[in-house]
Order: structure tokens, then C-alpha cells, then sequence
């Protein structure tokens, strides 16, 4: 068997080939894993101890929803509620809040709507100074 090239072994790739190629690097693992962590009770009266499986990589993206969500308090004080809503049997998440929301207009300098330059596009989203 030949020896790969030098060319084979090292290459550029752009961000986004980067994060589909090596995810674990951006979002964590993205293998089944089994770990003990505080969960609700099948009743959701309590928290309890156990061992579940899970994928940490998808578990790092819901949490990056949520805390996204709960940020959404720094720009209007005003929210004061967020709704996760899990279907499992239409395969679906949903989160919302009663913040301000993201307006939907065209972004004078990139020329596409804000909500895709927001999610659509790698390194951008919501920055600005606190006053």
C-alpha cells in the first residue's frame, strides 16, 4: 500500500467542512454515550440521580438554545417566561420566549433577512454594547 501524500494528509478545509468533519471539536461528542446526571422523574414531581444515554453533542446544542434563549433578558427585561416543548412522537423541540424577538427585515450591509444571517451563516449573531 502507497503512503499517503503530504497533500492528502494536510489540508485546508473551509469552517463549515471543518465542523462537519470533526463536530466533537465545536459541539462535543456525537457518540451515544451513558453517563448518571440529575433528571425530572418519570411523575416530574422531582429531580433523581440515574444513568442515561445520550448524545453529549446534541445535549450541548439544546443547552445553547436554552441559554440563547434566557440572554434573550438582556436585551428586554421585560421577559419573564420560556416554554420548552418536546414531541417526541412528531420528532420535534421548540423553545420560546416572551422577549423581544428578531426582526425580520432585510440587513442593510449583508443584503439577506436577519434571522438567516443570525442562524444561517457561521461567526455572526447578536452583538452590541450593554449601556
Amino acid at each position: 500500500m502507497q503512503e499517503p501524500s503530504v497533500e492528502q494528509i494536510y489540508q485546508k478545509k473551509t469552517q463549515l467542512e471543518h465542523i462537519l468533519i470533526r463536530p466533537d471539536t465545536y459541539i462535543g461528542s456525537v457518540e451515544m454515550t451513558t453517563n448518571t446526571l440529575w433528571v425530572l422523574s418519570e411523575n416530574e414531581e422531582h429531580f433523581e440521580s440515574r444513568q442515561i444515554e445520550f448524545v453529549p453533542g446534541l445535549y450541548k446544542i439544546f443547552d445553547e438554545i436554552i441559554v440563547n434563549a434566557a440572554d434573550n433578558y438582556q436585551r428586554d427585561n421585560s421577559m419573564d417566561t420560556i416554554k420548552v416543548k418536546i414531541d417526541e412522537e412528531k420528532n420535534f423541540i421548540s423553545v420560546w420566549n416572551n422577549g423581544k424577538g428578531i426582526p425580520v427585515q432585510i440587513h442593510n450591509e449583508y443584503k439577506i433577512y436577519v434571522p438567516e444571517l443570525i442562524f444561517g451563516h457561521l461567526l455572526s449573531g447578536l452583538f452590541f454594547f450593554l449601556s
